[in-house]
Order: C-alpha cells, then structure tokens, then sequence
C-alpha cells in the first residue's frame, strides 16, 4: 500500500510540474502549481442549473393563486380559459406564434392596438390561457397600459395590484402578481399610473424587467401595451422587445391606422402579426368548422 501511495505522489508531482511548464513563461524557476483549497471550489457546471431551477420554482409557488370566475369569464370572452372548440382560433394563433418565436428567438412579445377599443386586453388574456395548456411553457403577463389598466376587470382580480410601483423600483414583484396554476402568471395595475411614459423609458423599469425575468424564467412573456396611436407609450418601450401583435377591430379600425401603427412598430421592432378580432361570422373554410368536432 504504501509503494502504490509513493507511485501516487510522484505521478500528482510529475503532472504539477508539467501544467506549470505549460502555463508559466520560463523564468529561473518555475511558480509552483497551487492546488484550490476545497471550501474554494466552485460548484460543478452540472449542479448550477439545478439550483436555478428549485429557485425558479420556489419564486413561482410563493404567488398568491388566481381564483377564477367562470361567469365573469363568459362574459368577458375569455374563451380559452374552457378550451375545446370555441377556443380553436386562438389556440391556431397560439401555435402560429410559437412557430415564429422559436425560428426568431422571440421571448418577449407586445400586443397593442392602433387605437382603443379594438379588444387587446382580451387577446392578451385569451392568448396567455392558451399558451399555459402546454404545460412545458412559463408564461408571464404583464401589463403595461397603465393611463387605462383593464387586466385586472378582465381576470376578476380584487387584490390592490399596482405593477407599476415594482417598475418604479418602490416594492417588489411578488406583490403585485398573481399565478394560475403553476406556469402562469399576470402582473397588473388595479388604477392607472402617472407619467407611464416616462416610467416605461426609465432605467429603473429595464432593470425591473430584467430582475422578473431572472426570478421567474419565463418562455414568453405577453406585454398588454397601450394602443400606438394614442400616446408615445409604446413607441417608446418597443426597443426592449422582440416582436409585437398587433390587434385590429373589424367596423373600427381603419386601414390608415393600421397602416400608421404597422409602420411605427416596424420603423423600432418586429410586426409578429395583425390579428382581427370582433369579426362577427367566421367562415369554416378558413378555420375550424364546427362539424369537425
């Protein structure tokens, strides 16, 4: 045991001095190699994203849980929190929007409007219920309308949530988030926030921003952002992300505002899409026909 412990040690020593040859220029004499004290080691590449993840996960369960009003959601045509059927246009635009954002790299994506009323809010949440049935996917919403703030009415939601004071930097995000189920979450703004524009631009809501994605690691993240048209809101926030949707209203929207709002979203990010809603009849040929179920 103890010629095979000797072998050992000159084995490490002829090895040490070797990698000292390799990596010191010659001198007299070579800088002896020094070994990294145990409580010093790094911990293994394997076992960092592992951690990540309990963390990830831990951040996700500490939200207060969304209960849902299946009433109030008819009537605010959520369909896609039922699924099935009446859900089937949304779902199609869910797997069109994955498609792209997977050939593009796209994370982050706002949804606008050219003006009010064309019903974004409602396709953000529609959307957002759609994504989370593929239960591999993180979504996160948050809502950045924040002269008119429609999330929270849309979801039923009661709490005092005020997003806008965590892109202030004034609380954190956990406080003003809600999840429903364990890969979806909405962050919104019970009243509206004064000065947006200038609180969207600031330094302080980039860094927010980035410290919401860091905890809760989302796959996508829906931006319900103010319509184009109506303020410099969403002009000025579009550089920080990836692709925009743009929703329409049929009898509403005209093609000069669509064709403005398309542009000004062009001229800073990617036009992901133009989605017209408030279409009162639907032909089963360019779609799902009902006799297909």
């Amino acid at each position: 045991m103890e010629r095979l412990q000797d072998a050992l040690n000159r084995a490490r020593e002829r090895r040490n001095e070797t990698i000292g040859a390799q990596q010191t220029p010659p001198k007299d004499k070579a800088a002896p190699v020094q070994e990294t004290p145990p409580e010093q080691a790094q911990v293994p590449q394997s076992a960092q994203p592992a951690a990540a993840d309990d963390a990830v996960l831990s951040a996700w369960r500490a939200l207060p849980q969304l209960a849902p009003n299946e009433e109030l959601y008819r009537t605010n045509r959520l369909v896609s929190f039922f699924g099935g059927k009446q859900a089937a246009e949304i779902d199609m635009m869910r797997t069109k929007i994955l498609q792209q954002a997977k050939v593009n790299n796209w994370h982050r994506i706002l949804v606008t409007s050219p003006t009010p009323r064309c019903g974004k809010t409602t396709v953000t949440a529609n959307l957002a219920f759609s994504l989370a049935r593929q239960t591999d996917l993180r979504i996160l919403v948050i809502e950045t309308d924040m002269r008119r703030p429609e999330m929270a009415r849309v979801l039923g939601i009661k709490e005092n949530m005020a997003f806008a004071r965590v892109l202030s930097g004034q609380e954190p995000a956990e406080y003003h988030m809600v999840a429903y189920g364990s890969n979806l979450a909405f962050a919104t703004n019970q009243v509206p926030a004064a000065n947006s524009s200038e609180l969207l631009q600031s330094s302080k809501a980039r860094q927010a921003l980035k410290k919401v994605e860091e905890t809760y690691a989302p796959d996508i993240i829906l931006f319900d952002a103010p319509p184009v048209l109506a303020s410099d809101d969403t002009v000025g926030f579009l550089e920080y992300v990836d692709c925009s949707l743009l929703v329409v209203a049929a009898e509403v929207t005209s093609i000069d505002e669509i064709d403005v709002a398309e542009t000004q979203i062009a001229a800073v990010s990617n036009v992901l899409g133009v989605v017209m809603n408030k279409v009162r009849y639907t032909s089963g040929g360019y779609g799902y026909d009902n006799a297909y179920y």
